[in-house]
């Protein structure tokens, strides 16, 4: 038998969740106001008023259950028990959006947006993510939980009053309205597609945007895909046109028009030099004195080694991270691919594809693999990547702990100079030619530095934190570098080092690219040192180290060479923040959601901003449907190499 419907507890406990998440907004835009300065008063409100229909879509969504089984117009829904029950997973939920949503502002500070589908690589770490959180914001987790014990209590008497006082009722034909009503909600309008992250910047503000946004609808509509993004921005031929002229180089050929990206080199075979590419953790550019000496700014003093190799080699100025995350930076460097928007990351499916990784291309040459990380194994699953990627040897920081006899940086990670000593002792005893590929640890969060180490600044904040840890890798390079001398490797050996992103460390107010920043510097046989000032990115290293060592195996990337192609016109950087994309070239640069421009900004009277966000967009298009259709590298190249010819 039907009952009225009881509204009052579902009512409030919707209310609660609202409050919770405008709390959430003010914080963030108090914690962060630098990045939300340059929004006039009207945008302001717009991001504020907003930001309550996504939160109002995200939290009926997770509260779906709880709100249809209290509104149910049947006699054992008014029992105690029934509106007990339900009422402490309301609570259970609000407590987990509550602890989202101080991670996200924790790490909107990082990144300087919400996080997205990189919660996954994070569960999936969950040593990685509980350290984080104990090493960087044990007072602010603590500070949380005492709030939500303080909600226990209230919400333990919201529940009591309610069963007192008479409740505010209603026919039970309203429940017919109210369940439209909530789906309507829940996707945020009442026709058409349903409300998806995008449409946070449909004004075109990137900053009111992000102020609308909140983690939990971020994190929601990034993993489970309810994100549409846009595919097609000109025809197929002309968006493959405008890549080849991006990323081939007068010394390639294209092999196979089902397949956009691969071509082959045309130059001769060479004599093979070993590869070692050292994947710097969250090294900023800023940090380099080579690189502040570009700049006319002052010397830290942090990286002695890495400036002295950079007088050896080329010093790229302009060089850009992919993205903001490692799994972003290990995608563009083992197999020169973006990490677009829409697309599920390494490890997460990417792979699926098939692509031109590192590994591969130089077991194809006859080359010896070794990878090692100074995280655990199992961190990001770079295991399984690195033997997916064709890197025969593996070793986390369980192994390299083990053959040193050392004690670990903590419960996640070895110290650099442990991991470089072992990556120089398997590379010295390594049949030539060899690849090695080596990912640092000791500059992520929290910044540790070994014990007996003498640091140069006092660790009285972050940023010095940050520093010293710089300070620290930057010894172990010299080390290693000193150890490959003496082993005799060195003069005959590529060396690429490189960040995978930049670290969190003084990012209020940096424009677009300057998140991006970071140093790259490749010393190798017969390069002459110098100074290159071009935009570059993470996705040219890949066909950059097949171009020095002469690989003649087809490859297929989103990357153009280095040197090859140095003074090719409109060189530029695309990068990657999650569902914004990035152009950056020597006249200006572009970001755009897929949807529309967000900024443009020239840096240089001539610069053709449309020409930048063409050639954006056609990357986006070929590269993307290359990967959604598994058309990156064949089963099969279909050239024997005997038809390539020689240079």
């Amino acid at each position: 038998m039907s009952r009225p419907l009881h509204l009052s507890r579902p009512a409030w406990i919707l209310a609660a969740h609202l409050a919770l998440f405008s709390l959430a907004r003010l914080v963030l835009y108090w914690t962060w106001r630098g990045d939300f300065m340059d929004l006039p008063s009207a945008e302001l409100w717009r991001g504020f008023l907003l930001g309550i229909v996504f939160d109002a879509s995200v939290i009926t969504f997770g509260l779906a259950p709880v709100l249809l089984a209290l509104l149910l117009p049947f006699e054992f829904a008014r029992q105690r028990a029934w509106r007990t029950t339900w009422s402490w997973i309301a609570f259970a939920h609000l407590c987990i959006v509550a602890l989202v949503l101080a991670g996200d502002v924790a790490y909107f500070g990082i990144v300087r947006r919400h996080v997205g589908p990189e919660i996954v690589a994070l569960v999936d770490d969950p040593k990685l993510l509980v350290s984080i959180v104990l090493d960087g914001y044990l007072v602010e987790a603590a500070g949380v939980l005492v709030a939500l014990a303080g909600l226990f209590i209230a919400w333990r008497r919201s529940m009591r009053w309610d069963e007192r006082k008479p409740a505010l009722r209603a026919p039970a034909w309203s429940l017919l309205v109210l369940a439209p009503l909530l789906l309507v909600v829940v996707r945020g309008n009442a026709s058409g597609k349903p409300m998806s992250v995008v449409d946070a910047f449909q004004s075109g503000s990137v900053s009111s945007g992000y102020l609308a946004l909140n983690g939990p609808f971020s994190i929601v509509h990034s993993v489970f895909g309810a994100q549409d993004v846009p595919r097609d921005f000109m025809a197929w031929d002309e968006a493959v046109g405008n890549v080849h002229e991006q990323v081939f180089c007068a010394s390639e050929r294209a092999l196979d028009p089902a397949y956009p990206l691969l071509r082959a080199s045309l130059r001769a075979r060479g004599t093979s030099p070993n590869v070692v590419v050292l994947l710097l953790e969250s090294w900023d550019a800023e940090v380099v004195d080579a690189l502040r000496a570009q700049q006319a700014l002052a010397p830290l003093g942090l990286t002695p080694n890495f400036d002295a190799l950079a007088r050896q080699g080329v010093l790229f100025t302009n060089f850009y991270a992919a993205g903001q995350r490692s799994t972003h930076g290990l995608l563009a460097l083992l197999a020169g691919m973006p990490s677009l928007p829409g697309m599920p990351y390494l490890g997460r499916g990417v792979e699926q594809s098939r692509l031109s990784f590192l590994g591969r291309l130089a077991l194809a040459e006859g080359y010896s693999t070794f990878f090692l990380q100074g995280s655990n194994e199992r961190s990001f699953r770079v295991d399984s990547i690195a033997g997916m990627a064709g890197f025969e040897s593996y070793l986390g920081k369980e192994g390299i702990v083990e053959r040193r006899g050392s004690e670990p940086m903590g419960e996640w990670g070895a110290w650099d100079h442990d991991l470089l000593r072992t990556a120089h002792e398997q590379f010295a005893a390594a049949q030539a030619p060899f690849l090695g590929f080596a990912f640092t640890t000791s500059t992520h969060v929290p910044y540790q530095v070994p014990e007996g180490h003498a640091s140069p600044y006092p660790g009285d904040s972050p940023e010095h934190a940050y520093w010293n840890s710089v300070h620290y890798a930057d010894w172990a390079l010299g080390e290693f570098f000193a150890a490959a001398r003496v082993a005799g490797y060195f003069d005959d050996t590529i060396f690429v080092l490189v960040s995978d992103h930049r670290s969190p460390v003084a990012v209020a107010g940096k424009t677009a690219p300057q998140l991006h920043h970071i140093p790259c510097l490749i010393v190798a046989p017969g390069l002459e040192p110098r100074v290159e000032h071009g935009i570059a990115s993470q996705l040219d290293l890949l066909p950059s180290i097949a171009e020095l060592a002469r690989w003649r195996t087809p490859q297929a990337t989103a990357g153009r060479s280095l040197f090859d192609c140095a003074a090719a016109p409109n060189r530029g950087a695309l990068c990657m923040r999650n569902e914004i994309v990035l152009r950056i070239e020597q006249g200006g640069w572009v970001s755009h959601d897929l949807s529309r421009r967000l900024d443009a900004v020239s840096t240089r009277d001539d610069a053709d901003l449309d020409a930048i966000e063409r050639r954006m967009l056609a990357a986006v298009q070929v590269v993307g449907g290359a990967l959604r259709s598994n058309r990156v590298l064949p089963a099969v190249i279909p050239v024997p190499a005997t038809e390539l010819g020689t240079r």
